[in-house]
């Protein structure tokens, strides 16, 4: 019989910020260990990647009227959160800019959630989405499942998705810390590290809700 590696919140912790040290991201000692994680189950994690590429479509330019039919017809609308449901309910040019910067931003979660997902090995701290993602989700233009895809999603390793989160969370510190004092570190990048800590807390934590996920640190 197999048997999954244990999680040690407190040596995942020390790991990573030495790891985290050798590579020029300072990591304070005092910041806390993550609790024990509650995994969402695949399905969920799936559901809520559909979600975000679905509404992400409006910032490419699809018309609302398509992703509503595709949301529909894939058995996502209970899924979507009360925000989402406004988005899809607006022309997008007549959003908010925060709303309009919100929706763009939901790339980094997609290929967060694709990494969870094993459909890539390139998850970093300071580079950006690769166009090779494209090629991973269905293509709505095209109508394709994403039940099909939901089916199919399998997460990699508990403890290799927690670890991951272990370490945004800790870089998350030392690019908020730039941010504020003005220090700039190519190592990092603020805005990426957010939304990938975000997807990864989303996983990890089966009692937050996607809206309701705090990114302190």
């Amino acid at each position: 019989m197999w048997f999954k590696e244990k999680i040690n919140p407190e040596i995942i912790k020390s790991k990573n910020t030495k790891a985290l040290r050798r590579n020029g991201i300072e990591v304070i000692e005092h910041l806390p260990i993550l609790e024990n994680p509650q995994f969402r189950k695949d399905e969920i994690i799936a559901q809520r990647m559909m979600i975000l590429m679905a509404i992400f479509q409006l910032h490419l330019g699809a018309p609302n009227e398509v992703i509503n039919n595709w949301i529909i017809e894939n058995e996502l609308t209970d899924y979507l959160t009360s925000q989402e449901q406004n988005y899809l309910k607006s022309n997008y040019d007549e959003l908010p800019e925060q709303d309009q910067i919100d929706i763009y931003w939901f790339v980094e979660a997609i290929w967060t959630f694709a990494w969870i997902g094993g459909l890539h090995n390139n998850l970093t701290l300071n580079m950006g989405v690769e166009d090779s993602l494209a090629s991973m989700i269905p293509n709505i233009q095209k109508n394709e499942s994403a039940q099909s895809f939901i089916k199919k999603f399998k997460s990699r390793s508990e403890i290799d998705v927690f670890k991951t989160l272990d370490k945004f969370y800790r870089a998350h510190w030392f690019a908020k810390n730039n941010n504020l004092t003005g220090i700039k570190s190519e190592n990092v990048d603020l805005d990426i590290i957010m939304e990938r800590r975000k997807a990864l807390e989303y996983a990890c934590y089966d009692e937050y809700q996607w809206d309701e996920i705090s990114l302190d640190t």
